[in-house]
């Protein structure tokens, strides 16, 4: 692909859609292209070692966002997606990109299409609508109430109708902007881009064939640029180490009963709490706010965690099993996808205070076929030379745009 000037928008209510994009313009950096990065200010931290150029935007409203997915409600109101598609526009004809790639930046649907910019957003294979996985209930209020069974009867009922509810507030700001409705499924609201960039091997999801305007480059391995703590060189290595992070959307007030839990096995635990609580100092459980997170899984025997991709992924492209203890629906269709490759267990938050954490790591433990499945995942994941297929999607959008199916500009 020629040399062209690339916008990349984090929308960065979570480190995930701040780590895709910000590994990504690395990569685009590196191939020689003209990178620009926006980000919001809560996400300056991570981006001080970044070679190319950066954008502060606006905060992305975090608490508000993890507070909605919690509720079941819609995670951005027409108002708020409204502000976010006017940032856009601006940003847009502030550095007239050649493309412009957005992660869960879904107001640039109709920004970048206002703007006659081309557009690629990132996000994960279990959205397309083109797939069908399992929807598995998340962990809503009438769960708790319910029970899962009669929870997971009722979602069934109810989502088509959950999903055209949210789907509202995009489908509004686009005839906001006289562009037409995506429709009642969710998943178009997350993957409508001129390219679909999934984070994923298609594999994984028994796809031999990317849907026209799709393509799977890969996971995106990213952790936070920072260093080893001082206590790394304690780890004992004939311990077997327990990698343990919830990230920065897990409900942290599972992470000390769960520490706890854990902490009654013969192993090392290695905890990385994004700051969200202080745990009490003990002789084989160490702790970071932050930690380089490939480093960490590659060492471990298992990985906790929310469920969600980036660590999920990060642990497969090791051979790693993993443990997700997921709360919001898009980390369950992620574990839904791992449990089918054999190399990982689902705990729901409300089995924390029970036995089940310590028979589930014991399980992914000494088992010899999750680790032996986590090592196929491995083998498929290093086949995926993530730079080069995003060069090759990239130019196929920028470089032959009549040639893309997806291809579709309206005009403002």
């Amino acid at each position: 692909m020629s040399p062209k000037k690339i916008l990349l928008v984090a929308h960065d209510v979570t480190l995930a859609h701040l780590g895709r994009p910000l590994q990504l313009a690395g990569y685009l950096h590196a191939a020689g292209h003209d990178v620009t990065l926006a980000a919001s200010s809560d996400s300056a931290r991570f981006l001080h070692n970044f070679p190319g150029r950066t954008h502060t935007l606006a905060p992305t409203g975090k608490a508000r966002f993890i507070e909605n997915l919690a509720k079941g409600r819609p995670v951005f109101d027409f108002e708020t997606l409204k502000r976010f598609a006017e940032e856009d526009e601006k940003l847009l004809a502030h550095y007239r990109p050649d493309v412009v790639i957005g992660d869960f930046r879904i107001s640039l649907s109709a920004s970048a299409r206002r703007q006659q910019v081309p557009y690629a957003t990132i996000t994960n294979a279990y959205w397309s609508p083109d797939l069908a996985p399992r929807f598995i209930v998340p962990d809503l209020p009438m769960v708790r109430f319910l029970g899962v069974t009669v929870s997971q009867f009722l979602f069934d009922l109810a989502r088509p109708a959950a999903f055209a509810h949210h789907c509202r507030p995009m489908n509004a700001l686009r005839q906001h902007y006289g562009l037409p409705s995506l429709g009642s499924d969710l998943r178009r609201i997350y993957s409508d881009a001129d390219l679909v960039l999934f984070s994923d091997a298609a594999e994984i999801y028994d796809v031999s064939n990317a849907p026209p305007g799709t393509h799977f480059i890969g996971p995106i391995g990213w952790s936070p640029d920072v260093p080893l703590p001082s206590w790394w060189s304690a780890l004992k290595p004939e311990l077997p180490l327990i990698y343990v992070t919830l990230g920065s959307s897990g409900d942290s007030r599972h992470l000390a009963p769960l520490i706890k839990r854990l902490a009654t096995l013969d192993v090392q635990l290695v905890v990385a709490s994004a700051g969200n609580v202080d745990l009490p100092p003990s002789e084989n459980i160490f702790t970071a706010d932050y930690l380089p997170g490939h480093l960490v899984a590659a060492r471990a025997s298992v990985v906790v965690c929310n469920g969600g991709s980036p660590t999920s992924s990060q642990a497969l492209a090791v051979g790693v099993p993993v443990l997700g203890i997921p709360g919001n629906l898009d980390q369950y269709l992620n574990m839904y996808f791992v449990e089918k490759t054999g190399a990982g267990l689902t705990l729901r938050n409300r089995a924390l205070n029970g036995p089940a954490p310590i028979e589930a790591v014991r399980r992914l433990l000494y088992e010899p076929g999750f680790k032996l499945a986590a090592g196929r995942v491995a083998d498929v994941y290093r086949r995926y030379d993530t730079p080069h297929r995003l060069e090759t999607a990239l130019a196929a959008l920028t470089d032959h745009p009549a040639g893309n199916p997806r291809r579709h500009i309206p005009q403002p």
